[in-house]
């Protein structure tokens, strides 16, 4: 996970046996959270999408308002799922946006309920990409 370019929309989880697992998405962490379901989550921070600051400062995630379903781009996921430390910066974003404001389990269930359709968009943009790489080789 390239820290610099995901910086909008990581998310770290540190287990109780101190594993500490950084990815670019709340999809990817909910895939993480499900292929460690012995190790229980001590700690999940996620960005605080409304700073300005680069990369965006990390925030426990019971501190964050999300914004699900808003018309605004997101990593690995066709349901934006946007991390706002500030709830009047995420009704600000909602305003300009749309989507409804929750906060971070209902966002990670709306990952789980994505999951299948997110995943087949996914592959689909991976093979596409690799076609056109193999596309460029062959005519480079």
């Amino acid at each position: 996970m390239d820290r610099k370019e995901h910086h909008r929309t990581r998310m770290l989880v540190q287990y109780s046996d101190d594993l500490v697992d950084g990815t670019c998405s709340i999809h990817c962490l909910a895939l993480s959270l499900g292929v460690n379901v012995d190790r229980e989550p001590k700690m999940i921070w996620g960005p605080d999408f409304g700073a300005t600051a680069e990369p965006r400062p990390l925030v426990p995630v019971d501190k964050l308002t999300y914004l699900v379903g808003a018309d605004m781009k997101h990593v690995m996921t066709k349901k934006s799922k946007h991390s706002f430390a500030s709830a009047d910066v995420a009704k600000e974003f909602q305003a300009k946006h749309g989507g409804t404001l929750g906060n971070f389990d209902e966002a990670l269930k709306q990952s789980y309920l994505g999951m299948s359709e997110d995943v087949t968009q996914i592959r689909k943009n991976r093979a596409e990409r690799r076609k056109k790489m193999m596309m460029e080789q062959k005519h480079g």
